[in-house]
Formats: structure tokens, sequence, C-alpha cells
């Protein structure tokens, strides 16, 4: 079973129902020529979105609850969207295969190898011109402090909790360093607005947000 299967059976919009506001801000520059890579789909909020804008999207999540509903409400509207359940190291895109690729919330769940593995693809998937839209946690987050000191530490501000969760943690600027090999076009450091995740506790992250044209 996933890590977020029961979160999605039990709530819609688990993350939200909107899509992402720098995806929003720079629709317009996505090349609707080209399919776009959703990494970690979740409930569809942002594949949803561009597929109502008429771009193809391909849709990917380890979650199989996931994939269902969001399948599920792409065949009810007939949304150009390709399901994949997976993660992104099971990606074999042929270079240049997308026209934008999202990573939203992906870094805070990857190990240092599992980022560098995650720029690899993304360099050889994204077509030239392409646009790649990603977030990370910041160091200036309200709970760094408390996870830096009882999580154990597995890499560069990459901590491994009890339960085996596993966040991971940029330090101002350092999101434009990993991918410094691609133009950044927009670039946001500061806290997120408050939320919840279904009917937890509010929360409000420090976020590192980005968007890069390679």
């Amino acid at each position: 079973m996933n890590l977020f299967d029961e979160a999605y059976r039990l709530a819609d919009g688990y993350f939200g129902g909107q899509p992402e506001r720098s995806l929003v801000g720079h629709v317009a520059n996505v090349d609707a020529g080209r399919p776009v890579l959703d990494i970690g789909c979740g409930q569809g909020r942002n594949a949803l979105f561009l597929a109502r804008e008429g771009i193809t999207v391909d849709a990917l999540d380890p979650s199989s609850v996931a994939i269902d509903q969001v399948s599920r409400e792409a065949g009810e509207h007939r949304l150009p969207i390709r399901t994949i359940r997976g993660t992104f190291q099971d990606i074999s895109a042929t270079d240049g295969t997308y026209g934008a690729i999202l990573a939203f919330g992906l870094i805070p769940l990857l190990d240092r190898a599992g980022i560098e593995g995650l720029i690899g693809l993304v360099t050889q998937a994204l077509s030239p011109g392409g646009l790649l839209f990603v977030t990370a946690f910041g160091t200036w987050d309200p709970a760094y402090a408390r996870i830096a000191s009882e999580w154990q530490e597995v890499s560069t501000r990459s901590f491994r909790g009890p339960n085996g969760d596993l966040r991971t943690y940029v330090e101002p600027g350092e999101l434009r360093q990993l991918f410094s090999d691609f133009d950044a076009i927009h670039c946001w450091e500061g806290l997120g607005p408050e939320h919840r995740h279904g009917s937890g506790q509010v929360e409000r992250h420090g976020m590192a947000e980005a968007v890069f044209r390679r």
C-alpha cells in the first residue's frame, strides 16, 4: 500500500483543490503541442487544470487510489490525461518528450540520490525550451529544527523519521543551484499559505518554488 492511499480515500482534495499558483501564472508559456509530465500527480489538481486547457498530460503517481481517481475524472469529462502508476524512476522517456514537467512537492520526499535522479530525468525528457515547475521545503520551514534534531539524517539536510518517512530541505537559493543548467524564469522563497490535509491540523511550510526553462 502506498503512503497516501488511505488519505486519498478519505479526503477529496487532500493537497487542496486548486492548481499550484506558479503553474497558473505560467500556463500560457507551456508548449501545448507536446505532452506534460506530472510527477506525483496525486488527486490530479494540476493535471486536470492543464487538461481543461487542452494540454495532454501524463499523470504519474505510485498510489493506485490516486490513479483511479484521476482516471475516473478524466474519463467522465473526456480530458486528455494518460494515467501511469509508478514513480519517475519508472519513466523511460525519449529525448525531449515533454513540453513541461511538474515536480510539485516531490523534492521533500527524495533523498539526495533521488534528487540527482530527478535532475537526470528532467534533463533528458524535457524538450528544448520546455518548462520545469518545482517546489521544495526550505530550512526556514517551522518544522525544520524539530525534524533535524529528532529524525535520522541520511544525507545532506535529508532526514528519515521513525515511521520511515523521508523529509528533505533546501537552503536559500539552493533550488536554483540544483537546476543551474536551466534558465530560471521564476523563483520565490518564503512561507506558504496556511492549509490542512484532510481533517488534519493547520500547517504552514517554508517553501521554495521555481519555474525553469531548458
